[in-house]
C-alpha cells in the first residue's frame, strides 16, 4: 500500500505496467498459483486533466475507501487508485493535487489504500516523496529492435524468420 509514481515518456508502457498488476492480482480467482496467496485488487481509476479539481480527486479516494467497507474485506481485497495523467492535473489552474498530500499520508489515514500515479514528466518532489518513484528510461536502439522482434514472434514465428531485417529497420 505504499504509493507508487511511474514516470516516463508517452509510449514507454507505464499504463501497461499498471494494467498487468491489476489483471494478475485477482486473489483466489487468479489464474497463476503465485497470485492466489495475495488479496484481490479493486481498482478505481481517475483521469487527470487540465480541468481536474480537488473535489474530484477527493471523491475517488472516498470511493476507494468505501469499497473496503462491509464484511471485513480488508484481508481479502486491496482497494487501489489508478491516477492516469497526474502531470496534467498538476499543471491545472485549479491546483487539484493539493489534496494528495493528506490522502497519501500513512499517519493520518486509518483506511490505507493502494495508489499508482502515472505521469509523462516528474511531479513536484513533495508529492513523489510520499511514495516510490519509478522512472522508465528511454529505450535505446537495441531495446527497440528486440521489442519489435518479440512482438512479431508473439504473432507468428515465421514473421521473424521472413521479415527480421524489416523489423530491425522499422
Amino acid at each position: 500500500k505504499i504509493p507508487l509514481f511511474i514516470i516516463g515518456k508517452p509510449g514507454c508502457s507505464k499504463s501497461l505496467s499498471a494494467q498487468l498488476i491489476f489483471k494478475s492480482m485477482n486473489g483466489k480467482d487468479s489464474s497463476k498459483e503465485f497470485f492466489k496467496y495475495f488479496p484481490k485488487v479493486y481498482t478505481k481509476s481517475y483521469q487527470g486533466s487540465l480541468s481536474s479539481n480537488s473535489k474530484g480527486i477527493l471523491k475517488i479516494f472516498q470511493r476507494a475507501r468505501k469499497s473496503l467497507e462491509g464484511e471485513n474485506l480488508q484481508n481479502e481485497i486491496i482497494s487501489s487508485i489508478y491516477f492516469d495523467e497526474m502531470g496534467l492535473a498538476e499543471i491545472s489552474k485549479n491546483n487539484p493535487l493539493k489534496v494528495i498530500h493528506s490522502q497519501l499520508e500513512y499517519d493520518e489515514n486509518k483506511e490505507k489504500i493502494s495508489f499508482i500515479g502515472i505521469s509523462n514528466w516528474p511531479l513536484d518532489a513533495s508529492k513523489m516523496n510520499r511514495g516510490i518513484h519509478l522512472s522508465i528510461t528511454d529505450s535505446d536502439i537495441e531495446d527497440l529492435k528486440f521489442t519489435a522482434l518479440e512482438i512479431a514472434k508473439s504473432y507468428d514465428l515465421k514473421l521473424v524468420q521472413n521479415y527480421k531485417e524489416y523489423f530491425e529497420h522499422l
